[in-house]
């Protein structure tokens, strides 16, 4: 049993203060009053019960005091117990002066043991409420102290003028004068509390009101029993005994009603300097010549002295009060500053500057709210990312503020297409992202997405100038990877749409790809290929095929040429065409190690097929480049060793670069390449011609040699006349400036006609013949030249 008790002990849970029934305590305070008010009829109506009346009055408001403060059970109880005290202290004298005047009869005793018990009414009902004052406001409140002394001064001068100087004029021992003065001067003191009190703020409600008015009839009583005693006979029953009523029935109802609790916590104040403050204080500034005035016009200025040190006191307190609101001000206008700083710094943490939109850090936190919310309503979050198409373009044409000019006005028409609760934000650079609003479902977000297509669509006018400037966009929501870990999901899905974004661009650019998971597996793909890539050379898992390139003139087909092609024999997803790893090796830079390896095979197996051929009867081989190898200044060194150690003679080589390479890196490398290529003897065409931003001014400034007409020219000559007409431009052009052209993408015999009939001089395409491995080479060449005759 013991064992037992001691558990059940361990586990009951700590006491508590109990909890008040705020409806039982205010409808016990109202049954207070009026029964306070009952024996306060009865009290004026009944003389001869006085005495045992008054007790009462002041008892029933000790035991409301103490009872409120039990059942009401405010954070701190020791401020109204010393209310309470204060109010004993009051009554007890009353018992005590009642005693002498009625039963040993004696007349008015002053001073005597009841002023004893009186004057510890003033410091308990001070201390109490200095401590509630203190509770209230943790943090010194100088302003409101200042203010409350000012107030208080005013009305000190009044009592002093009115009250205290009577008295001592009167009073014939010191003992007596003292004594006197004691009660006007606990009176100040208890104003100037209860005055700052009111003025340190947010004391509303019955109990706080209660106090004040309680405090306010003490003293109003204090005042009215002093002048009497000066000027009259005073009595037991009289009107001024009602100040005192007051003060026993208000802070008995006050302990009582259930707002006592807010009087002892804490309560941030406002400093500000309003009407409602600066009227009283501005008054009690006047206080002073007001009452030197009157004493004037009466021609007895007798209290000169007296008005003269308050004026001064409170002159002293006004500087003060000043300078405490010069200091508040800049404290508040430092507080000001400090917030519009936080705020301006909030506005660039999660802000785009260039566009006002948000940025990553805002995207990254309302997704994270929106996953949250998502999780809990089991619903959906999408999002879109969207890159500008040929943005770069525009800047390296028109310039970067053109560009950001362009950027501006994208997000305006972003922020024009979305809808209201979506949010959309630039992450950086072309790229822009929208969160869709909560309750959004995949299909408003690929609605959203063609909307947006179409805005995009639209010609951007940056200046005088119009850029054709169009979106590719990825959709994803978090329904595409349901099975994601809570705090991946937002990663995950702005890898998802990371994912169809790279999709729509491979896809042509100018659309909107949904996200699948075969584009995840896809990129896991890129991964492991990127990986490879690494190894590849060394393991020898690239080789080289050679498509023949065939001179149409003379009515004949001899092979002019052929053209290098890689391949890779990837151990894991076996043979692999260029598109599939070419872009992947251009995006890591992988590209310039593996152009070398090509070009250095290439001039190896050219040497090879013209080793003992007569000059007239060599036949070329043609390379492709990567820009960024034309942008390597070694690059010109490291083909004249190749074609050196090789024995090929230089004009037998052909480098081939795109057009939109040309145009994406005309600078001063590519340009001093060209011409220490050209002054070596190796000639360089132009692949892709026609399909980019075609210029005939790069044509004539730099070093080419050989146009490549693109297979979307010439795969319609026979059936469009208006394909046949540009592709006869371009050739008419091109030898005007003295500059081959190759025909890429003959697959028929018409087009092959059409092409000699025009004077196309060379040809390339699966009407000759695939590429083929080097060791087939010269059997393809022989097929091809016996065909013609």
């Amino acid at each position: 049993m013991q064992a037992e008790s001691q558990s059940e002990a361990a586990v009951r849970p700590p006491l508590t203060p109990p909890v008040p029934n705020r409806p039982v305590m205010a409808y016990a305070t109202l049954w207070y009053v009026a029964a306070m008010a009952l024996v306060v009829v009865f009290y004026y109506a009944m003389p001869a019960w006085n005495l045992g009346l008054w007790l009462t009055i002041g008892a029933s408001s000790c035991v409301a005091s103490f009872v409120g403060t039990r059942l009401n059970a405010p954070p701190r109880r020791l401020p109204w117990h010393l209310l309470t005290a204060a109010t004993f202290t009051l009554i007890n004298g009353d018992t005590i002066y009642n005693i002498l005047t009625d039963f040993f009869h004696q007349n008015e005793p002053f001073p005597s043991l009841a002023d004893a018990s009186y004057l510890f009414t003033y410091p308990l009902a001070a201390a109490g409420l200095m401590i509630m004052i203190r509770m209230r406001s943790p943090r010194r409140d100088l302003t409101a102290l200042v203010d409350a002394l000012l107030l208080a001064g005013g009305l000190a001068l009044l009592i002093w003028v009115f009250t205290i100087t009577p008295t001592v004029a009167q009073s014939v021992r010191w003992f007596d004068s003292a004594v006197s003065i004691a009660y006007p001067i606990g009176d100040v003191l208890l104003l100037a509390v209860i005055l700052r009190l009111l003025i340190g703020g947010g004391v509303r409600g019955w109990s706080p009101a209660l106090l004040v008015l309680g405090a306010l009839g003490l003293m109003a009583s204090d005042i009215a029993y002093a002048l009497v005693r000066l000027y009259g006979n005073w009595h037991v029953g009289s009107p001024a005994d009602l100040g005192w009523i007051l003060f026993y029935v208000c802070w008995g109802a006050a302990a009582l009603h259930p707002s006592m609790t807010v009087l002892t916590e804490p309560h941030a104040r406002e400093g500000r300097l309003t009407a409602g403050r600066v009227i009283p204080l501005a008054v009690t500034a006047l206080v002073a010549p007001t009452v030197l005035l009157v004493e004037s016009i009466q021609h007895n200025v007798k209290d000169a002295a007296v008005i003269a040190v308050f004026s001064a006191l409170l002159f002293l307190l006004v500087l003060a009060r000043l300078a405490l609101q010069s200091r508040q001000q800049r404290y508040q206008e430092s507080v000001a500053a400090s917030k519009a700083m936080v705020k301006e710094l909030r506005d660039r943490a999660y802000h785009d500057a260039l566009t006002g939109l948000g940025n990553r850090a805002r995207f990254q936190e309302r997704s994270e709210m929106a996953f949250k919310r998502a999780r809990e309503s089991d619903g959906v979050v999408c999002m879109l990312l969207i890159d500008l198409d040929n943005f770069k373009e525009v800047n390296d044409t028109l310039g970067h503020r053109a560009g950001d000019e362009l950027l501006i006005t994208a997000a305006k028409r972003l922020s024009a297409t979305v809808r209201p609760g979506d949010l959309p934000v630039r992450f950086g650079g072309d790229e822009f992202a929208v969160l869709l609003a909560d309750g959004s479902l995949p299909e408003g977000a690929e609605a959203l997405a063609a909307r947006l297509v179409r805005t995009f669509s639209e010609p951007f006018q940056i200046w005088d100038t119009q850029a054709e400037v169009r979106a590719s966009i990825g959709v994803a929501s978090s329904s595409d990877d349901p099975k994601v870990d809570e705090q991946d999901a937002a990663d995950v899905l702005l890898r998802n749409a990371d994912l169809a974004l790279y999709a729509a661009k491979a896809d042509g650019k100018g659309i909107w790809t949904r996200y699948r998971p075969q584009l995840y597996e896809a990129a896991m793909e890129r991964v492991r290929l990127r990986t490879s890539l690494d190894t590849a050379i060394a393991r020898d898992e690239f080789f080289l095929y050679y498509q023949p390139i065939v001179d149409l003139r003379g009515g004949g087909e001899r092979v002019a040429g052929f053209e290098a092609l890689v391949r890779w024999q990837h151990p894991e997803f076996g043979l692999l065409g260029p598109n599939q790893f070419i872009p992947l090796a251009e995006e890591t830079g992988q590209i310039v190690p593996l152009g070398a390896w090509i070009l250095g095979r290439a001039i190896t197996d050219a040497a090879r097929w013209n080793a003992g051929r007569p000059r007239g009867q060599t036949r070329r081989v043609t390379v492709n480049v990567s820009a960024h190898q034309f942008l390597d200044g070694t690059l010109v060194d490291s083909i004249d060793r190749e074609l050196t150690a090789a024995g090929l003679p230089a004009e037998l080589l052909i480098l081939e670069i795109t057009e939109t390479a040309f145009l994406h890196h005309h600078g001063p490398e590519v340009q001093r390449n060209l011409n220490a290529l050209s002054r070596i003897g190796v000639r360089i065409a132009v692949d892709d011609f026609g399909t980019g931003y075609s210029s005939i001014a790069y044509l004539r400034d730099l070093s080419i040699d050989i146009l490549k007409a693109d297979r979307s020219f010439v795969e319609r000559i026979a059936e469009d006349s208006g394909h046949l007409r540009l592709l006869q431009g371009i050739i008419t052009v091109a030898y005007a400036l003295e500059i081959d052209v190759v025909a890429e993408g003959v697959e028929t015999v018409a087009q092959r006609d059409l092409l000699r009939k025009m004077g196309c001089r060379y040809a390339q395409g699966f009407y000759y013949s695939p590429a083929v491995p080097v060791d087939r080479v010269a059997a393809l060449a022989a097929e091809l030249e016996g065909r013609s005759r």
